[in-house]
This record gives structure tokens, C-alpha cells and sequence, in this order.
């Protein structure tokens, strides 16, 4: 229960980490633009019921997809038990790897670029559509938010459960969605709040990448469960 706990908990925070990464939150308004078809320039004076509503459908596209990613690897991780040992340390050492680039120490090129599917709009704002859209921000986005995703997926992995390897995946998708649908609620405090978070989005790719090294680490060198029992020792003090 208590590695649970505490591996949801990293998962919300990737989750967050990746919502606020520099290829991601500059781009809400223009999405929540395409889902509504209206500019986005004009946002604020949008249905702001309808607005919400596309937020919440295009928050479940991306969330099926990372939920069907996370069972994968829950049950991967139980066919590769031999080797899960070896694999969780091998990907711990490339999560170190990923989060230097994220700190600035060098860059990996590949990992800056994303896929920008084009979606044609069809006349009126499905709903449907939505879904589809975050389902294809989900697999377009992903060499940009993979980085931190890879360490959730990791610790999917390594519950050899497609339970629990779904359920982490879907507290990323929360930690990602639910600043989203903020924005889609309050998007005219969203937008003069963007322009504020676009001066700091260097620095919270920083964190982000001391988060990555600090979970490469914890993973490469088996101090995971060091660090939950921790947690629970400090729980049951109190």
C-alpha cells in the first residue's frame, strides 16, 4: 500500500512536470481553439460550459491512451520477471540520462521534437472529435513528455500488475489533465497566467529534470523501496 502511495504520488507530480513543459502549455490555448473552433484570441468570450466540456472529452482521449500504456507494462513487467531486475536499472540509468538533458547539462535532439498530427476539422465541434484529438496529442506528444512518462511507465513495470501499472498511468494522466481543464474553466486568468509561466518554463524543466535523476537513481540503484519504507516509518510515527 505504502509503495503505491508514494508511487502514485510521483506519478501526479511527472504528471504536473509534463503539463508544464515548454512544448506543452504554450500550445493550451491553441487547443482548446481547434476543439471549440473558436480563435483564440476570442476564448474568453466563448460558452465556457461548452469549452470545459471539450477539455474534459479531449483529457479522456490522452488518459485512455497512457492507461492503456500503463497496463502494457504491468503486464510486460510480470512476462519479464527474470529480467525485470536488470531492466528497472537499466532504465533507471537512462531516466538519469534524460533528466541531464531536461537540467540543460547536454541536449539529445530527438527528445526536443514532437509529432504534430494534423486533424482536419468536419464542420461543428464533436465532442467525439475531442477525444480524438487527445488521443492524438497522447502519441504526438509523446518524444517531448517521454522522458518523465518513461519513469512512470518504469515503475508500471516493476508492479508486475496491470492493475496497478493502469491505475499509475491514469494518476499521470490526472496530474496532466487537471490543469487543463483549469485552464479551460478560467481561460481568460489562464491566459495573462500563461504569458507569467512561459518566463519560468526553464527553470521548471530544471525541476523536472532533478525529478528524472532522482527517480534514475532511486531505480538504478534499488533505493525504491528504501525510500517507501521511509515514508511508511514516517506515516506510522504519527
Amino acid at each position: 500500500m505504502a509503495t503505491e502511495t508514494v508511487s502514485i504520488t510521483a506519478a501526479i507530480v511527472a504528471g504536473l512536470l509534463s503539463f508544464f513543459s515548454p512544448c506543452v502549455v504554450p500550445l493550451v490555448p491553441v487547443y482548446l481553439a481547434y476543439m471549440t473552433g473558436t480563435a483564440a484570441s476570442d476564448l474568453e468570450g466563448s460558452g465556457r460550459i461548452k469549452t470545459l466540456l471539450h477539455a474534459l472529452f479531449f483529457v479522456f482521449g490522452f488518459a485512455l491512451v497512457f492507461v492503456l500504456l500503463g497496463a502494457a507494462a504491468g503486464l510486460l513487467g510480470r512476462l519479464i520477471y527474470p529480467a525485470l531486475p536488470y531492466v528497472i536499472r537499466v532504465g533507471g540509468l537512462f531516466l538519469i540520462i534524460f533528466g541531464l538533458h531536461m537540467a540543460g547539462v547536454f541536449s539529445i535532439p530527438w527528445l526536443n521534437m514532437e509529432k504534430r498530427l494534423e486533424l482536419k476539422r468536419s464542420g461543428g465541434e464533436s465532442y467525439w472529435a475531442s477525444i480524438l484529438v487527445g488521443v492524438v496529442f497522447a502519441a504526438g506528444w509523446t518524444p517531448c513528455v517521454g522522458p518523465v512518462l518513461a519513469g512512470i511507465l518504469l515503475l508500471a513495470a516493476d508492479s508486475q500488475t496491470v492493475l496497478v501499472g493502469a491505475g499509475l498511468l491514469a494518476a499521470y494522466a490526472l496530474g496532466m489533465g487537471l490543469p487543463f481543464l483549469l485552464a479551460a474553466g478560467l481561460i481568460d486568468a489562464f491566459r495573462p497566467l500563461m504569458a507569467r509561466i512561459g518566463r519560468h518554463l526553464r527553470t521548471i524543466s530544471i525541476i523536472g529534470g532533478i525529478f528524472l535523476i532522482i527517480m534514475g537513481a532511486l531505480l538504478l540503484f534499488g533505493w525504491f523501496d528504501r525510500v517507501v519504507f521511509w515514508f511508511n516509518s514516517l506515516g506510522s510515527a504519527y
